[in-house]
């Protein structure tokens, strides 16, 4: 995606990426065998992924007056749509309506917002078209590494959450179904809510002393919450409210680091960070046999600690660069 962007620009990557998520979901809609099934799943995450990469770095660019409110909103936005439609396919699957037929509705939805998307304009064009930089100094960058660390342990502890999080309440403390959705709901509503006021948070403090300040609270709530056990839910679904600003504001400094490279570098930083939240979720789902489901689950605060401690990294490289860049030429 983030190759792509910078050779064909922003409403093309992004419509490439509905048209693979049109031909995908007509393919789980009319699938008989299970190689299709798994076809058609790969096929719409690559569609999801062109589509997340160009939103994603066509919003720092965008002339608003704060990129942090408009990053914060835009993932304000998933959040209300995300707990909206997990809610939504429980009530149906309740009722015996056929999962298949979801993806009816989904392939609905994504015709309309690809005409949508035909019928506005989208003049922006990265600037590595006009200023051409070198991808192995970018590789050679070590901040490349400490935003895919940051974004990756983030992505790692929030995916931990949305896979393990139910599956830890009815392990540990036997909770009924209304009670385990009940947590989890809070957690990413509290997520949300966190989103939507969270831009103006970041405009006041700064952006790197934000994301210090929530991650240290996200790590400090999660962990107590596990400490103290069933009565730690609540102060665990808390921490949703830290969890909120981190990842739109990591992919908003990137930008500002990588400058003429910022597409090519947030695809890479994406796709790498999402690589490392499969495989930490790997490590816990091994855990969780090996050493049960209380302790395996302590990875989720991990993952935030190390996130928080690469974002101090960051910030100090950032620092010192801006220093280099004060000092008078000779």
């Amino acid at each position: 995606g983030g190759i792509l962007i910078e050779k064909l620009g922003y409403k093309k990557v992004i419509s490439l990426g509905f048209i693979t998520g049109i031909v995908s979901l007509l393919l789980l809609i009319s699938f008989k065998t299970y190689a299709m099934l798994v076809i058609g799943l790969f096929g719409l995450n690559i569609g999801m992924a062109m589509f997340n990469v160009g939103v994603n770095t066509l919003g720092p660019i965008l002339t608003v007056t704060s990129t942090a409110v408009l990053m914060n909103f835009v993932n304000f936005s998933y959040g209300v749509s995300n707990t909206t439609i997990q809610k939504t396919v429980g009530n149906l699957l309740a009722k015996g309506i056929p999962w298949p037929q979801f993806y009816v509705f989904m392939l609905i939805c994504c015709v309309v917002l690809f005409l949508y998307l035909l019928l506005i304009k989208i003049p922006y064009t990265p600037k590595s078209k006009v200023i051409t930089y070198k991808k192995k100094d970018l590789f050679k960058n070590k901040m490349l590494y400490l935003y895919i660390i940051a974004l990756g342990f983030y992505l790692g502890s929030e995916y931990g959450i949305g896979n393990w999080f139910v599956n830890y309440m009815g392990e540990e403390f036997n909770l009924d179904a209304d009670k385990r959705a009940l947590y989890a709901a809070l957690f990413f509503g509290f997520e949300t809510v966190g989103r939507l006021f969270g831009g103006f948070i970041v405009d006041r403090l700064g952006t790197f002393r934000s994301m210090l300040i929530y991650g240290g609270f996200a790590f400090l709530l999660s962990t107590a919450g596990i400490v103290l056990g069933e009565a730690g839910l609540m102060i665990f679904a808390l921490a949703g409210l830290f969890y909120s600003i981190i990842y739109p504001t990591i992919i908003t400094t990137a930008h500002e680091v990588f400058k003429d490279a910022a597409s090519y570098a947030t695809g890479l930083i994406l796709m790498c960070g999402t690589l490392i939240a499969m495989i930490v979720n790997m490590v816990m789902g091994i855990a969780n046999d090996v050493i049960g489901v209380y302790y395996s689950y302590y990875s989720v605060a991990l993952c935030m600690a190390i996130t928080t401690l690469a974002i101090l990294l960051i910030k100090r490289s950032v620092e010192i660069e801006k220093g280099k860049q004060q000092l008078p030429q000779p």
